[in-house]
């Protein structure tokens, strides 16, 4: 200490930014001098000014570290900027809504307001929604006619309908205790052929609203249904212990219940559910009101795929075979519909899958 003129001793300096404050040459620095500032941090850093014996070093300590602070949250922030103007750019919601699907795009626009949040500068629709919108302006004139938007529709569940029509047709809801999948949810099978009791599968997920539809079914052996019905939905907790062993729209007792899940978007059509059996020939419509008139087709082979088109723009239900129109089997069809199986007796498996009407260009 008595070899300096001025500047603070070792007990002052408490790192080496410290020491440059104070000026490097008011202190000799030794080789191996022990000097506080290897072992202790520094109290600039630490706000633990109570030890400094020098007013001025304390203030240029506090003045540093509240630049560093700022500088450091400068960075913060143009960090999060870059990060922001990257990911809530409506290209880049675009591309990323091209690899989720509606479920996840609902995920996504939970996460923040500026996602999520209407905007303005987007028509009123969130980014998550427009980019949604863009993807149908994507689609083609096929999906397009298919999927005429409803007025309390939202973009996100339109474009959930987008995707299911380019899925594969699947049985989403099986009802009735004698009925299980085989192998996947294209194809059902009966648990035990002993049994002769009605089992259906409905592909309740693939809602058809407009435009042509074309479904071929495969495995068509001794008692089989097919056809289309409302796109209902059958709650088990909503019946008593064993009342859904045996299901078909067709039986009475349900009637009044499926009557009950009408919504507007099954229009003011009373062609509720219409099918054909290929095992008898035989095929019916149902108002779900009064018992229906049978009628039969004749030449129908029952080990041979049937093709069922329906066509919403016109309004009809026909059956194709071999290539072949057979017949319409009901007109006036307007509104939601999907795709249903019924099995029973020795049925052994059925399968659905889209296709192309002969003559069609496209249609599934």
């Amino acid at each position: 200490r008595s070899s300096l003129s001025t500047g603070p001793g070792p007990e002052e300096i408490c790192c080496l930014q410290c020491l440059t404050i104070a000026g490097a040459g008011d202190l000799p620095v030794r080789r191996g001098f022990d000097s506080p500032h290897r072992t202790v941090r520094c109290r600039r850093l630490t706000g633990d000014e109570s030890n400094s014996s020098s007013p001025h070093q304390g203030l240029l300590c506090r003045q540093t570290a509240a630049t560093m602070a700022r500088t450091r949250n400068a960075v913060k922030r143009q960090k999060v900027a870059t990060v922001e103007s990257a990911l809530f750019n409506p290209d880049v919601v675009f591309l990323l809504a091209a690899l989720l699907d509606a479920r996840d795009l609902c995920r996504v626009s939970l996460t923040c307001q500026a996602l999520g949040g209407k905007q303005a500068a987007h028509n009123g629709l969130s980014l998550v929604e427009d980019a949604a919108r863009q993807q149908l302006e994507c689609a083609t004139e096929w999906e397009r006619s298919c999927l005429p938007k409803y007025d309390d529709e939202g973009w996100i569940e339109l474009y959930h309908h987008l995707l299911m029509l380019r899925s594969r047709l699947s049985f989403d809801q099986l009802v009735g205790d004698n009925i299980q999948y085989g192998g996947d949810k294209s194809i059902v099978k009966l648990i035990s052929t002993d049994q002769p009791r009605s089992s259906c599968a409905l592909c309740s997920n693939h809602v058809m609203r407009s435009g042509k539809h074309f479904a071929v079914f495969t495995g068509l052996k001794v008692y089989i249904i097919i056809g289309v019905v409302r796109p209902v939905r059958i709650k088990a907790s909503n019946f008593g212990e064993g009342a859904l062993n045996i299901f078909h729209p067709g039986i009475r007792r349900f009637w009044e219940y499926l009557l009950g899940q009408r919504t507007a978007r099954w229009t003011d059509s009373n062609v509720h559910c219409c099918y054909v059996s290929p095992t008898t020939g035989n095929y019916v419509w149902h108002d779900w009101a009064n018992y229906p008139q049978m009628m039969s087709i004749d030449g129908l082979q029952s080990n041979t795929p049937i093709g069922l088109l329906l066509d919403l723009d016109e309004g009809t239900l026909s059956a194709y075979q071999n290539n072949q129109r057979l017949v319409m089997l009901k007109d006036g069809l307007s509104g939601e519909y999907c795709w249903y199986s019924a099995v029973c007796g020795r049925t052994t498996s059925i399968s659905i899958e889209r296709g192309s009407a002969p003559g069609e260009q496209q249609s599934g």
